[in-house]
């Protein structure tokens, strides 16, 4: 049985998650469990990519006129494909969008999504090194509809 170690980073409040290996003793730079000692750096965990998810609580938006989101604007390097993650009450819906040079790329998500509580998630799926800066989400209220 293998169970998830969670490891905070109390410097920079910066949380991890190990699925694979249950360490039973932690130390700045290295860790230990049944399988033995590891070492923590480098750009894999264990020869697997490290993929990063960042999510944000669902919010309420500013009115309680029902919202789509026109463009969410993203300052992010890196290379490849990241993925946007919007949550709705019910609902989750995923895109794909490709990380630009000049670090500022936008993701176009589905037009029908229209809550007023919307949470939002960002990830590195092939795992790839990327900085985040800033996420904008540029809303487009409804004239009339309220429920």
């Amino acid at each position: 049985m293998s169970l998830n170690t969670i490891v905070c980073n109390t410097l920079t409040g910066a949380v991890s998650e190990y699925g694979v290996q249950s360490f039973r003793a932690l130390a700045p730079e290295h860790a230990a469990g049944p399988g033995g000692l590891y070492a923590f750096g480098g750009d894999t965990d264990d020869g697997r990519p490290v993929v990063a998810a960042i999510r944000l609580p669902a919010t309420i938006r500013e009115s309680t006129l029902k919202q789509s989101i026109q463009m969410v604007y993203i300052s992010m390097r890196g290379v490849g494909n990241a993925v946007l993650d919007v949550y709705g009450a019910k609902e989750t819906w995923r895109y794909e969008f490709a990380l630009r040079d000049s670090g500022q790329t936008r993701c176009p998500v589905g037009k029908g999504i229209r809550e007023n509580y919307l949470g939002f998630g960002l990830s590195n799926p092939a795992g790839q090194a990327f900085t985040l800066d800033r996420v904008e989400i540029l809303n487009s209220l409804s004239k009339s509809r309220r429920v």
